[in-house]
């Protein structure tokens, strides 16, 4: 699993061997590593305390029900307690000052600091019939500069629901956590949900499924007056499931990985498969990036993968160089 910081220009790579790993977008070379981990790290994400402007947090989910919360600068952990049962998915709200949460209780959670900088929970999202296998915060602002309108979640129910989160008092935390009102469900795949992510206008929607697909969504989501996800194209290619989904912040496209160690790159005009990345193992994670050696308009898709090693740059396909494995630029055949 890999984590972008844009506060030190680092990669953060999380491996099966307990370890954390600071990567230097600079010369490549690791900066810092954390060892003595004792559980898989399932997901991971960076947060900003009420009283900071910086990342203060990295939240990890593990084979628990508690969330590990540590700080960026000491390293001391906390530990935030509420699901009954493994936590799954994690996601941010776009000022990083809410963290949601998905488990295997069939519940999703909204997080957030205290100005002493402790974290309590908000809400609890309480609905779907199965595990709540990803989580995905509104990417926007509202008019007041309120983050995380909304939350979408995704279940082994094989349903994804839309919870309004306008009742969330932004400057307080409440005493007892508030029980947000479910505005959508839709039946999206037929086999368990992996993933979700919502593009950068809160305009779409993506899910990937064990099913193989990668499904593309319309979200309508007015404050106030309610919110519907529609059902707008189906993007089929992979030959099995899939675990990652992840919108382009600048181009209309969409990056999964799967399973079948492959990487797609796909279009939301035609939902057609636009570029395929050959990886050496199962893809667990992407996500895009602006890389600062090439021209602005490049863009790095950088890949987290099961054989405890990153890949970062273009579309491209792992060869074998002089004893070490690099990527190769590759077209769809």
């Amino acid at each position: 699993m890999i984590r972008f910081d844009a506060n030190t220009s680092s990669l953060i790579s999380i491996h099966a061997d307990q370890n954390i790993i600071f990567h230097s977008l600079a010369s490549g070379e690791p900066s810092r590593q954390i060892v003595g981990f004792n559980d898989e790290i399932i997901d991971a994400t960076f947060l900003t305390a009420a009283s900071s402007s910086t990342h203060t947090h990295l939240a990890l989910a593990t084979n628990s029900n508690l969330i590990r919360m540590y700080s960026t600068t000491t390293f001391d952990v906390r530990l935030l307690s509420g699901h009954k049962d493994m936590v799954l998915s994690l996601d941010k709200s776009i000022d990083y000052r809410w963290l949601a949460s998905g488990s295997k209780d069939r519940t999703a959670r909204i997080w957030s600091s205290t100005e002493a900088g402790d974290w309590r929970c908000l809400a609890v999202c309480e609905g779907h019939a199965e595990a709540v296998g990803g989580v995905a915060l509104s990417r926007k602002m509202d008019d007041k500069g309120k983050t995380g309108r909304f939350l979408m979640t995704a279940s082994q129910d094989r349903t994804i629901k839309m919870w309004d989160l306008t009742s969330i008092p932004l400057d307080e935390i409440p005493e007892e956590p508030i029980k947000p009102r479910s505005l959508s469900t839709l039946r999206a795949h037929e086999k368990d949900i992996n993933a979700l992510d919502l593009s950068p206008n809160d305009r779409f929607l993506a899910s990937g499924s064990q099913d193989k697909l990668v499904k593309i969504y319309e979200v309508d989501f007015n404050p106030g007056q309610g919110g519907a996800v529609r059902h707008v194209g189906t993007c089929n290619g992979h030959k099995r499931g899939v675990w990652t989904v992840k919108f382009s912040k600048t181009d209309r496209i969409v990056a999964s990985g799967a399973a079948d160690r492959t990487v797609r790159i796909w279009s939301l005009d035609d939902f057609s498969c636009l570029k395929v990345c050959q990886i050496i193992k199962s893809v667990l994670t992407t996500d895009f990036r602006r890389s600062y050696r090439l021209r602005s308009t490049s863009r790095l898709l950088v890949v987290g993968y099961a054989a405890r090693h990153l890949c970062c740059r273009r579309p491209c396909q792992v060869v074998e160089h002089q004893g070490r494995r690099v990527c190769k630029d590759t077209r769809q055949s």
